[in-house]
């Protein structure tokens, strides 16, 4: 896909002006046009007049003479080729020489007092933004593996922003970003464990007299909590968990919900990631597991998500949580043969209302599109839909159908802000 849209965007921005310009010099010519140096070019053959079009590209009609000839629109055509042509053709070149010269330059760039985001994801676009709003006058440096023209397109427009390519866990890319000159180093990327491992090999070459301290993302609870104690330096603790405050803040939400009724609750989750075991955690610290009926998990690979949550959870929050009915079903959350038998099960556990079911896969449409169905099926139950800048219609739905809506580009917003207010109170400090 980033390489057919990458041919779009050459065949937009470079082949068809230059046929707009070959068909308009061609066209001239056959309407009666001639120059002045020439002979008689409109009674040419169709290829002798290509050749002479493809011809003012390189020396924009000056072997040619001035037009005469034909109707006075068409000389006015051919003229406006002379000068399109060989203006295409310098913009082609210089573009060429420019990427050519800022590849070199960026491998030698003196950066310093910048800041380093790996990774050019949602979560790093939303930093960037937050920082350009806190640092209007500090450069920014993206550092992308793989590079697609939607980042480009997102991070190219951004002043004092550099995107680049680069590989966080090879060496020459950590010497040419100059880290030991840099604010801070935040790693966002999808890969958890290369973040730890250069946050932990960064420690020495970035310390904290630089300014902002070091930002972590970490999706594995138990490996955020593992590294921060290494990391941790003066109160700071730099490994962060993006679904941690979302999901704690939704299940104080649906805990509120639920004390409003009778008996224990049936809990339901649909892709069993961080996310669903983020927030059952933090339903099992506050609500308890006395109020937990049975727990049900959707997930491609049920079994094995469920077991590595069961084993990092304390001991005495296993023996109290292996007394629960559990339910597992390796499937897709869209099968409705899955949904059939638990909501079937569940509504035989207690009241309709104490029914929660969080849809929380990466999958955003079909949280959605299962949400609507599931709500049908179970009108009373307390339904969270998990998306990532919920749209018009998402926002309808959810009001219509009393579908709690569970924005992550909302809550990151603030959650971001407060990490970047920390960075910036710290180099203050």
């Amino acid at each position: 896909m980033p390489a057919r849209r990458s041919l779009y965007r050459t065949l937009f921005r470079q082949v068809l002006p230059a046929l707009a310009v070959l068909a308009m010099a061609i066209l001239a010519f056959r309407s009666g046009v001639n120059v002045s140096d020439r002979g008689d070019i409109p009674d040419d053959a169709f290829f002798v007049q290509l050749y002479y079009a493809i011809g003012l590209f390189a020396l924009g009609g000056m072997d040619l003479g001035m037009p005469t000839g034909g109707s006075r629109f068409w000389q006015n055509a051919l003229l406006a080729a002379y000068f399109l042509a060989p203006g295409l053709a310098a913009a082609a070149v210089i573009e060429g020489l420019w990427r050519a010269i800022w590849g070199r330059l960026v491998d030698h760039w003196p950066w310093r007092d910048h800041i380093v985001i790996a990774g050019g994801g949602r979560i790093a676009r939303a930093m960037v933004t937050e920082c350009q709003k806190h640092f209007p006058s500090t450069r920014i440096v993206v550092i992308e593996k793989n590079i697609t023209d939607a980042q480009e397109n997102h991070f190219g427009p951004l002043p004092r922003v550099h995107l680049l390519p680069g590989d966080m866990t090879e060496s020459s890319t950590i010497e040419r970003l100059r880290l030991g000159k840099a604010r801070s180093l935040l790693l966002l990327t999808n890969d958890e464990l290369a973040n730890v491992e250069l946050a932990v090999q960064s420690r020495e070459t970035l310390p904290a007299r630089n300014g902002l301290p070091l930002l972590v993302r970490v999706a594995d609870l138990d490996l955020m909590e593992r590294a921060n104690r290494m990391l941790s330096r003066e109160g700071w603790a730099p490994c962060v968990n993006i679904h941690k405050s979302v999901a704690e803040k939704i299940c104080r939400e649906s805990i509120d919900y639920m004390k409003g009724h009778v008996g224990q609750e049936a809990l339901v989750f649909s892709g069993f990631g961080p996310f669903c075991q983020t927030y059952l955690r933090e339903f099992i610290e506050v609500r308890g597991t006395d109020h937990i009926a049975s727990i049900a998990v959707i997930d491609k690979d049920a079994e094995f998500a469920w077991q590595r949550f069961f084993d990092a959870l304390p001991e005495v929050q296993k023996e109290q949580i292996a007394g629960i009915r559990l339910r597992l079903r390796s499937g897709l959350q869209e099968d409705p043969r899955v949904w059939e038998s638990i909501l079937f099960e569940a509504s035989r556990e207690g009241p309709p209302g104490n029914l929660v079911i969080l849809l929380g896969t990466n999958s955003y449409h079909s949280n959605l599109k299962v949400a609507m169905r599931v709500r049908e099926r179970s009108p009373d139950a307390y339904v969270m839909v998990r998306t990532f800048e919920a749209s018009t219609f998402a926002e309808e739905v959810g009001r219509d159908m009393d579908l709690k809506i569970v924005d992550i580009a909302e809550e990151l917003g603030a959650q971001l802000e407060g990490w970047v207010t920390e960075l910036e109170r710290r180099r203050t400090a």
